[in-house]
């Protein structure tokens, strides 16, 4: 007999427009995950999948904030709300052993005209005379999340909060060894899971500067290789994977353009801009004329490449032409004389 496929719930960072939902579709993929997107809108997206794989799908995202089990949803009016929870079985989620609380979040302008407060009473009462569990604010066995987005309400269980800190933790200027150039960390946990790095695989960053793509290549499991073309960036990637207790398979003084592995299961990298002793005297658009193919020739076919550079460089025609295929394309406004744009690159 077929399983009747569930619903589940992400909250996701509202700071980019497209990152947060391809990144949190690559990390279903990656995972082995059979789901099917139902909804979005603004920081929530709703998913069908077979199994509830939320936890392990949320712990690996830069961009993903909570996810859950959606029980309900309604249009967002008092009486919709009401008759909604009324008419729904709650007793899978919640015993009357168990304490509880609703906690509401508005997403989007749609349903300026409810008060959350107001909202979260009202639907903490009704859960709590369904289920004869008792509400408690501070510190419940369960935590229900309402979401207002969309012009629905949205209703369902939370399993997964990311930990408070967690990020900021990995700032670049917490780490033992800063540069300006560094990625921060949500950006750089998004691009490694954009590449489909896998637990146990080998990864690769052939730009790695002072490691912070690294850093997030080896939370998620992967075996990480790193170059640059400079020692004392070597020196800070390598002081700052210790700082985390990682240890890489190899840290290789080089140029990116002759690439010293002959296989890798994932690549994602920012290489670095304009011209100077970063870039050995080369443009960017050079570096990645002559990079490209290389990184084509150690990527395993079917495998993904994510490649951050400056608007404009012309590096998905240069991808193309190297025996790439662009799946996936991102602008990443950084300041005014600076876009990046990320590619996602699939070996063909």
């Amino acid at each position: 007999m077929r399983e009747t496929p569930s619903r589940f719930f992400f909250v996701v960072s509202g700071e980019h427009p497209t990152l947060p939902t391809a990144e949190l579709v690559a990390i279903l993929e990656t995972l082995g995950v059979s789901y099917r997107v139902t909804g979005t809108a603004y920081k929530l997206v709703e998913i069908e999948a077979n199994a509830d794989r939320t936890g392990d799908v949320a712990k690996r995202g830069g961009f993903i904030e909570e996810a859950g089990i959606e029980i309900l949803h309604s249009t967002a009016g008092y009486d919709e709300i009401a008759h909604s929870v009324k008419s729904t079985s709650l007793h899978d989620y919640l015993s009357p052993s168990e304490s509880f609380s609703v906690r509401v979040a508005r997403y989007g302008e749609d349903s300026d005209g409810i008060p959350r407060v107001k909202l979260e009473s009202l639907v903490g009462g009704l859960v709590a005379e369904k289920t004869r569990a008792r509400v408690n604010l501070k510190t419940p066995h369960k935590l229900f999340r309402g979401i207002l987005a969309g012009g629905d309400f949205h209703f369902g269980l939370l399993t997964y909060q990311r930990p408070k800190g967690s990020i900021a933790n990995r700032r670049p200027r917490k780490r033992p060894v800063f540069h300006p150039s560094t990625m921060v960390p949500k950006l750089a946990r998004c691009m490694v899971n954009l590449s489909h790095a896998k637990e146990g695989e080998l990864f690769l960053d052939p730009f790695c500067g002072v490691g912070g793509i690294l850093i997030e290549a080896c939370l998620v499991g992967s075996q990480v290789v790193g170059m640059d073309a400079l020692t004392r960036m070597l020196r800070g990637a390598g002081r700052n994977l210790e700082h985390f207790g990682f240890a890489p398979l190899g840290l290789v003084r080089g140029d990116a353009r002759n690439l010293p592995v002959s296989r890798v299961d994932a690549i994602a990298t920012d290489p670095p801009y304009g011209t100077g002793a970063s870039t050995l005297k080369s443009t960017t658009r050079e570096i990645l004329k002559d990079f490209l193919p290389q990184a084509r020739n150690v990527l395993k076919t079917g495998n993904r490449a994510v490649i951050a550079s400056p608007a404009g460089t012309g590096a998905s025609h240069m991808a193309e032409a190297s025996g790439f295929k662009v799946l996936d394309r991102h602008q990443v406004y950084v300041h005014r004389s600076l876009t990046r744009e990320i590619l996602v690159l699939g070996a063909v």
